[in-house]
């Protein structure tokens, strides 16, 4: 069975983390070959890994995400890869992909999308309910990264019963065993501008409305001046909030960290991690965190309070005043602290990577339906 992965770039982002994890483990698996087509090879973060796999990685050298001309090129692409599945990820190549599938005649594959938040801004305009609804039906099957992205899907399409067997979700995960056996850092190794005693709070995840770092970096101001931020990442607004932390007097304890390859080392180092976004398909990071067994915060909304139900701890989006207190609370019980860290632990071996894999690559032989291109 010959594979395509479709996503708009292998920047910085949760879906092309997913595609990153997933791929190699899908091209070691009996009789399947993968291969993934980018749309913009731009801040490309992730590809390094694929290559060195040895996942082929094919760039439309249009190189605009945003251009319909991508329409030919992916048909392109399709037709001279003769590609039993086309899995295709994120806006616009979902649209550009249900666009091409429907030029589409002699050996024409399944397109499999996975949806992978709760809320777009398109779901904000009314009058592109009718486009959604048409592009969402071009697709053979689609996948949710959580019961609430798959609630809140159906709901703005407004998919009847009959159509529900179209739909299904697969959660995420993570390489537990990469998180588990991490080794920490020395604290100074993070940061040459760490003293080395200080607690350590952490985000991952790019800069931007979404992921809302700004929550964070506001509680930084009623914090005891021993705890450090972490923010990973890269993204629009990173500068917006490196002035935000200055104008707020906290920048000596915000530690800006860019984009890195060692996140399961550093999650492994510190002592708390949080999710403050506004919104969220799944939150990969808090799985990570959890994984690495640490206590992990996470704002009250859909798909992220799934994730850490039972073990984590939750606020209010926005409020920062409530996120302090549950900072200061974790450390500075030490009990609490362990016990939240445990559940956090077990929580988190929920999500392996390697179920998540089985669970794609069996919707690719039901949709197939064992009509393989030679």
């Amino acid at each position: 069975m010959k594979i395509l992965h479709l996503i708009s770039s292998l920047s910085s982002g949760g879906a092309q983390k997913l595609v990153e994890d997933t791929v190699p483990l899908m091209n070691d698996s009996e009789n399947i070959e993968v291969e993934v087509l980018v749309l913009n090879n731009e801040n490309n973060v992730f590809d390094k890994n694929l290559i060195r796999k040895g996942i082929k990685i094919h760039v439309i050298t249009l190189n605009r995400s945003r251009n319909p001309i991508n329409i030919y090129y992916i048909r392109k692409y399709i037709t001279k890869g003769k590609y039993d599945i086309v899995h295709v990820h994120l806006f616009p190549t979902n649209y550009w992909s249900a666009l091409a599938s429907i030029t589409l005649f002699n050996n024409k594959p399944d397109f499999i999308y996975t949806e992978h938040s709760t809320h777009n801004r398109r779901r904000n305009k009314w009058y592109l309910y009718l486009i959604e609804k048409f592009i969402y039906s071009c697709y053979t099957k689609i996948i949710s990264i959580s019961p609430n992205t798959q609630a809140n899907l159906i709901e703005w399409l407004n998919v009847k019963g009959e159509y529900s067997s179209k739909y299904k979700v697969i959660e995420n995960g993570v390489n537990i065993g990469r998180f588990v056996e991490a080794k920490p850092y020395q604290i100074k190794e993070i940061d040459i501008k760490l003293c080395g005693h200080e607690k350590l709070i952490c985000m991952v995840g790019r800069f931007s409305r979404q992921k809302d770092q700004a929550t964070i970096i506001r509680s930084m101001k009623l914090l005891p001046n021993d705890i450090h931020l972490l923010l990973i990442g890269e993204g629009e607004l990173k500068q917006e909030n490196e002035d935000l932390s200055k104008s707020l007097g906290v920048a000596n304890r915000v530690h800006f960290l860019g984009f890195r390859n060692d996140i399961d080392r550093i999650l492994k180092t510190v002592d708390i991690v949080i999710l403050s976004s506004h919104w969220e398909g799944f939150g990969l990071a808090a799985v990570e965190g959890m994984a690495a067994a640490k206590p992990v915060i996470a704002s009250n909304v859909p798909g992220l309070s799934e994730v850490v139900e039972g073990a984590g701890l939750l606020f209010e989006k926005g409020n920062y005043n409530q996120l302090s207190n549950i900072i200061r609370d974790l450390l500075m019980n030490e009990s609490y602290y362990l016990n939240i860290s445990e559940a956090c632990l077990i929580r988190g071996s929920c999500f392996d990577i390697n179920k998540m894999v089985t669970a794609y690559i069996k919707v690719y032989e039901e949709v197939s339906k064992g009509n393989i291109k030679q």
